[in-house]
């Protein structure tokens, strides 16, 4: 009988971890793209969300920008002055500095979401260790798990490199960021993946009881891929396309 009882808590504790890591899967795609999105409405920018990215409609500076360039193509290719050079210089300056805070602000919210969550945790340190998991200790704990996206976008990059082939073994917002500071493209996702991993085994080996552990790593393997594909594949193109 007590074997029959330790068996059912084993496998509804899987049941439930696994669902979470899939409602937290969709949670952390949508919350990411809001952090692109905030950005691009406070720079004054029209804004649509899909499913896995969303789009900002830069179309009306980019068509002043491109106007001012077929009036002085000659000048503005050969450094030299004309009229309106300042204000093309100020709207590109503009362009530039948008588009960073746009691409920055989707990892920047995935960051902050998990430095909250592990803050929570350790806060709750004490009281997880002498009360148990309580139900804001087990939110706090997928929030700073939000850090493993890092380390997935960079596995992903990386596995996508070596089965499709290709000479760039990085991609994403981290990228960008890399090359907006001239780095080697692979400096921010590499260092981002490596504090998410590090974050990872602190909340699963110091945080969390020995007794979730292994219903909660085997749950993140099954649920992590499969709301990935539930989303992505099937939920999300007809939800939010």
């Amino acid at each position: 009988m007590s074997l029959t009882l330790s068996s059912w808590i084993i496998f509804k504790n899987l049941l439930i971890f696994t669902a979470a890591f899939m409602l937290f899967t969709v949670i952390g795609t949508i919350s990411h793209e809001y952090g692109h999105i905030i950005p691009a409405q406070i720079a004054g920018y029209d804004t649509t969300l899909h499913f896995g990215s969303m789009s900002t409609d830069q179309s009306a500076l980019i068509k002043e920008l491109d106007t001012i360039y077929a009036h002085h193509t000659y000048e503005i290719e050969n450094d030299l002055p004309y009229e309106q050079q300042e204000k093309f210089d100020k709207l590109m300056q503009k362009l530039y500095s948008d588009s960073f805070w746009i691409t920055i602000g989707g990892p920047l919210s995935t960051i902050l979401t998990g430095c909250v969550g592990l803050l929570i945790l350790i806060n709750r340190r004490k009281s997880i260790r002498k009360f148990g998991m309580k139900f804001m200790d087990w939110l706090a704990v997928f929030l700073s798990l939000f850090w493993l996206r890092e380390v997935f976008n960079l596995l992903h990059a990386v596995g996508y490199t070596v089965i499709y082939g290709g000479d760039n073994y990085f991609g994403g917002d981290e990228m960008y960021i890399s090359e907006y500071y001239f780095l080697h493209p692979g400096v921010v996702p590499i260092i981002l993946a490596l504090i998410g991993a590090g974050v990872g085994i602190f909340v699963i080996c110091n945080i969390m009881p020995r007794k979730f552990r292994t219903e909660f790593i085997l749950s993140g393997i099954i649920g992590g891929p499969v709301g990935f594909y539930l989303w992505f594949e099937i939920l999300g193109p007809i939800l939010i396309p």
